[in-house]
Order: structure tokens, then C-alpha cells, then sequence
């Protein structure tokens, strides 16, 4: 039995999809740099939320119909921009190369972006093949876009770690109000150095102890992260 079937879960809870909290001003100012038509950065250490962004954004506008999402750190090698496109037209986009028109293209994850494929984004942004390009990176100084593509770009959001109270509303969204206090759920977020992700790995380590110990408490939830939760 797995320790989330016990807590009465089907599937673990903290891998569900929930409402979006934290960085709202981000997400409103991303929304509105699609629907301008407009190229954005979101800036953030890994963690900080940006792919949830970008979750959001295939909510919103449409699903994969009319976005094309690349997450660049799958990629086995250097991003080909053009068979992305084209392959949003099928077979026969990908046969005679018709681009689609007025897409959504979101980068996740970039790293690195060729020279190559910084010209090539900015001729499909400027023939409207792309109406808006959403790139998330740990490091927008080290894209090295070029004056002419930077020209281009709205803007460059941080994203901002979210709050103690934040990171509680996160946990309950998914789990509950009736399991962990409020001040073990900030507790499994302070060791988290204030990282989404490893806050939701910390919480399930938590989660795994009060299962065998349901009288857990804050001193029992700070040991067994020191012991090696994080």
C-alpha cells in the first residue's frame, strides 16, 4: 500500500494539479503579453514556479491546438524551430513546410538558444507565424539574444519565492485541511530553501512519517528532514 492510499488518496495528492498561487502579478502580466502579442522572459531559479506558468497559459488560451510548448531541457539536441512549426500543421504542414499562423510558442527551460534559432524565431514572430513567444530561464543574461531580438522582448519578469502563508494554501489546495499543521507545512517549506518543487518533495517525506506516526510533531517533522528528507 502506498503511503497516500492510507491517508485515503487514490493517487498521491501532491502531484494534482491545483489552482495557481503565488507570482499572480507575473501571471496576469504573462497573460497580457500573449493576448498583446508580445515576446516575454520569465526569469527564476529552478522550482520557482515557471513551468506552472506556462501550465496556466495552455489552460487559458487554448490547450496544444494552438501553442506549441518545447521543454528544452528534454531535448536531446539543439531546438530545429521550423519542424516545431511545422508539425503543428500535421502531415501535410510537415510535407510542403506550411507554417502555421498566430502561435503560441512557449520555451521551457532554455539554457541556450543557437544563433540560428534566435534569427529563425525572430523571422517567425515577424511574418506572424508566432503572435506571442513566452521563454522561461534560469539566466536571462546568458541567452545572449542579440540587440535586434531584445528589441523585441516586452519584458523580463522575475519570479519571486512565494511566502510561508503561499506555501500552506499550496499544501491544503492538494491534501486538506486535516492533515499537518500549518507550522509543520511552513517548517517543510523553510528547508526547502523556499523551492516549490522540493517543498512539495519535502512535504510528501512528511506525509510518509505521519502516516506512521499520526501524532507527528513539529520537532519530529524538522528531524526527519534533517535526517535526510531534503
Amino acid at each position: 500500500m502506498e503511503w497516500y492510499e492510507d491517508l485515503d488518496f487514490d493517487e498521491n495528492p501532491l502531484k494534482k494539479e491545483t489552482k495557481f498561487v503565488g507570482n499572480e502579478d507575473v501571471l496576469k502580466e504573462t497573460f497580457y503579453s500573449i493576448i498583446s502579442g508580445n515576446i516575454m522572459v520569465l526569469e527564476g531559479a529552478e522550482g520557482m514556479g515557471k513551468s506552472k506558468i506556462l501550465r496556466e497559459v495552455i489552460k487559458k488560451f487554448g490547450g496544444y491546438g494552438k501553442i506549441a510548448y518545447v521543454n528544452c531541457k528534454e531535448l536531446d539536441k539543439e531546438l530545429n524551430i521550423e519542424k516545431v512549426l511545422v508539425k503543428k500543421n500535421g502531415i501535410l504542414g510537415w510535407l510542403f513546410k506550411r507554417y502555421p499562423r498566430n502561435m503560441i510558442l512557449l520555451l521551457d527551460d532554455v539554457e541556450h538558444l543557437s544563433s540560428r534559432n534566435i534569427e529563425r524565431i525572430k523571422y517567425f514572430y515577424d511574418h506572424n507565424h508566432l503572435k506571442s513567444v513566452i521563454i522561461t530561464t534560469k539566466d536571462f543574461g546568458k541567452l545572449a539574444l542579440g540587440e535586434s531580438v531584445q528589441q523585441r522582448i516586452r519584458k523580463v519578469l522575475p519570479m519571486q519565492a512565494i511566502s510561508e502563508f503561499e506555501a500552506v494554501q499550496i499544501f491544503r489546495d492538494k491534501v486538506g485541511d486535516a492533515i499537518l499543521s500549518d507550522r509543520i507545512i511552513k517548517i517543510a517549506y523553510q528547508l526547502s530553501g523556499r523551492n516549490i518543487q522540493k517543498f512539495l518533495s519535502n512535504c510528501e517525506h512528511v506525509l510518509q512519517a505521519y502516516v506512521a506516526n499520526k501524532n507527528l510533531t513539529e520537532e519530529d517533522a524538522r528531524k526527519v528532514l534533517e535526517r535526510g528528507g531534503q
